[in-house]
C-alpha cells in the first residue's frame, strides 16, 4: 500500500486553498444546475414541501457524481499492469510469491483511498437524504407509512413495510460502495486483458459511453413509465425499476418517499425492490472478488 500510495511533499497554502475554491465553485455549479432543473428552469417550485425541495434539487449533483465516481474507478485502474511492465517492476512482482495478486488488491484498495473525498461526498449526501426520508414518516401523525401502503400488492402489514423500507435505506448507503468495488475490479481485469495504449484508451471511452448511456436509457424508462407515456407488463416494469436502482441511480430516486411509494403503489411486488437491492449489494461484492480472482490468474500469465 506504501507503494501504491507514494508520499508527497504536503501542498502549498496557496494550493491547498486553490483546491477548496475549485471544490466550492464545482459544487455551488452543480446545485444550481439541480435547482434549474428541479424548478424547469424557474418555471415551477422546485417541490410541493420543503422536503420533497430538497430530494429534487440534490438528484442531479448526487447523480452526476456518481457517475464521475464511476468513471474515476476505471480510468484509475485500466492501465495497471501496463504501468508495472513500463516502469520495469512486473518481472518482479511476477517473481514475488503472492506479488501479482497482493498489487492488484492493493491496487483495487487504493482506488477507495484516492476517491474517498467524492465518495464521502455521495455518502454524506444519501445520509441527508434519509434523513429527510425519517422526518417524512412522521407526517400524518407518524400514520405516513400506512398510506403508503394502501392498496400496495402483495397486501403487508406496517411492521413488514418498516423492515421494507429500513432494507431500501441499507442499500442506499452500500450501493455506491458495492458499484464502486465492482467497477475497480472490471478496471483491473480490462488491464489484465488489454496492454496496448491505443485499444486500451477506445475500451476505456466505450466503455464511459456505456456508462452514461445506460444510466440515462434507465432513467428516462422510469420517468416514461411513472409519467403514464410507457405501457409495459408488471414484471417488466418491476424489473424496470430494480434495475434503474441497481444500475442507473444507486438507488438515490427511491430515497424520497413519495417517490417510493409511487413505485409501490404502481408496480405490483414493487414494495420489496429495497430487499432485492440489499441481495444484489452481496451478489456485487462477490462478484467483484471473483472478477479480482480472474484477474490475477490472467496476469500470472502477462509475460
Amino acid at each position: 500500500m506504501q507503494y501504491q500510495l507514494p508520499r508527497s511533499a504536503p501542498p502549498s497554502r496557496g494550493v491547498r486553498l486553490l483546491r477548496a475554491l475549485g471544490v466550492i465553485i464545482l459544487g455551488a455549479v452543480l446545485l444550481l444546475l439541480g435547482y434549474m432543473l428541479a424548478t424547469h428552469f424557474l418555471r415551477i417550485q422546485p417541490g410541493s414541501y420543503p422536503i420533497e425541495s430538497i430530494n429534487n434539487i440534490l438528484y442531479f449533483p448526487l447523480l452526476t457524481l456518481q457517475i464521475l465516481l464511476s468513471i474515476a474507478s476505471l480510468l484509475l485502474t485500466t492501465g495497471t499492469v501496463s504501468r508495472e511492465q513500463r516502469l520495469q517492476h512486473w518481472d518482479n512482482l511476477r517473481a514475488t510469491p503472492s506479488g501479482t495478486d497482493l498489487m492488484l488488491r492493493t491496487r483495487w484498495a487504493s482506488v477507495f483511498y484516492r476517491l474517498r473525498g467524492l465518495l464521502g461526498i455521495v455518502i454524506a449526501g444519501r445520509v441527508l437524504l434519509l434523513a429527510c426520508m425519517l422526518y417524512d414518516l412522521t407526517s400524518f401523525q407518524g400514520r405516513y407509512i400506512d398510506l403508503l401502503i394502501n392498496g400496495v400488492i402483495p397486501e403487508v402489514s406496517v411492521i413488514t413495510a418498516v423492515l421494507l423500507l429500513a432494507l431500501l435505506m441499507t442499500a442506499s448507503i452500500l450501493l455506491p460502495i458495492t458499484a464502486i468495488g465492482l467497477d475497480t475490479s472490471l478496471g483491473l481485469f480490462i488491464s489484465t486483458t488489454v496492454q496496448q495504449r491505443t485499444y486500451n484508451t477506445l475500451l476505456q471511452l466505450l466503455l464511459i459511453i456505456v456508462r452514461i448511456g445506460v444510466t440515462a436509457a434507465l432513467l428516462y424508462g422510469v420517468s416514461q413509465f411513472l409519467g403514464g407515456q410507457l405501457q409495459t407488463s408488471d414484471p417488466a416494469a418491476w424489473l424496470l425499476m430494480f434495475s434503474a436502482a441497481a444500475f442507473g441511480d444507486w438507488g438515490l430516486g427511491m430515497l424520497y418517499l413519495g417517490r417510493a411509494g409511487e413505485i409501490w403503489a404502481t408496480v405490483p411486488y414493487g414494495i420489496f425492490i429495497g430487499l432485492a437491492l440489499v441481495i444484489f449489494c452481496f451478489a456485487q461484492a462477490y462478484l467483484t472478488d471473483q472478477i479480482l480472482v480472474w484477474a490475477v490468474k490472467r496476469a500470472q500469465k502477462q509475460g
